[in-house]
């Protein structure tokens, strides 16, 4: 699968977007977006800007994220969270922001394919997943997430299009950071409820962990990515693990399989 970079996949939808702009709702609407990439940051800025709404911050550390929708004066509307950043994963993000501000909405945002983070993006907070160059249904999804304060279903048009957007109308309140009185005591009496029989995958690899994978699906040795990236074999080494820990993987060749598959590596 091709990753498009969002300077390049943005500008179809430009036309769409300056029809948009025409909407007032969306002046009052503000939003902050992670990502670290500065020009899909710029890039995504500029569209949304002109789409009519007020990006108020973007920072390209998750933890910079974290740090400022913690504080009131810093929180946006909505927040827009790549699902691979340098300091972690986009889902960690999510999980932080939902545990210090369980009301702001969050939307992943991601140049693969958005089924990939789609369990573990909900189950963090996400209200939606949605591609990268699909800027009209990111706009669209953020003005519907503003309005209504919680998570929406982004409709089906009917376009014929590969659905690009996976969403949960209740993924902010269905799995709570901290359960209630009440939803403790449904899960001491039923401890298996929650639980799927089988282990859920989950590929929202950081930055540093998708190029090391990458590197090893391309065939590289552990001394040839040290060098390249820069970094020891202790700390490769480290990454493989969690990402086999974030597959299920019994090895670090089933792990690069399911990334040849899954994220076309």
């Amino acid at each position: 699968m091709r990753r498009m970079t969002a300077t390049s996949a943005c500008v179809s939808h430009v036309p769409r977007l300056e029809d948009m702009a025409q909407n007032a709702q969306h002046r009052s609407v503000s939003i902050a977006m992670v990502d670290n990439d500065r020009m899909a940051l710029m890039a995504l800025s500029s569209l949304l800007t002109r789409a009519g709404f007020t990006v108020i911050w973007t920072a390209q550390l998750g933890a910079a994220a974290i740090q400022r929708c913690i504080r009131p004066q810093d929180r946006p509307d909505v927040l827009l969270a790549d699902m691979a950043l340098s300091d972690m994963t986009g889902i960690d993000v999510c999980r932080a922001v939902r545990r210090w501000a369980p009301d702001l909405p969050m939307v992943g945002v991601t140049a693969y394919d958005p089924a990939v983070y789609r369990d573990a993006a909900l189950a963090a907070g996400a209200a939606a997943v949605i591609s990268k160059d699909d800027i009209a249904t990111i706009a669209a999804t953020v003005r519907e997430l503003s309005t209504s304060r919680s998570p929406a279903i982004i409709p089906d048009h009917g376009t014929g299009a590969p659905d690009r957007t996976v969403t949960s109308a209740n993924a902010l309140h269905d799995v709570p950071t901290q359960p209630s009185d009440s939803s403790a005591q449904s899960m001491q009496a039923h401890p298996h409820s929650t639980q799927s029989s089988q282990p859920q995958r989950s590929f929202a690899l950081s930055a540093q962990q998708a190029a090391i994978m990458r590197r090893y699906a391309d065939g590289r040795s552990t001394e040839e990515i040290a060098a390249e990236l820069g970094i020891s074999k202790g700390t490769i080494f480290s990454q493989v693990a969690r990402v086999r820990d974030k597959l299920h993987a019994s090895d670090r060749d089933e792990a690069v399989a399911l990334c040849r598959r899954y994220l076309r590596m």
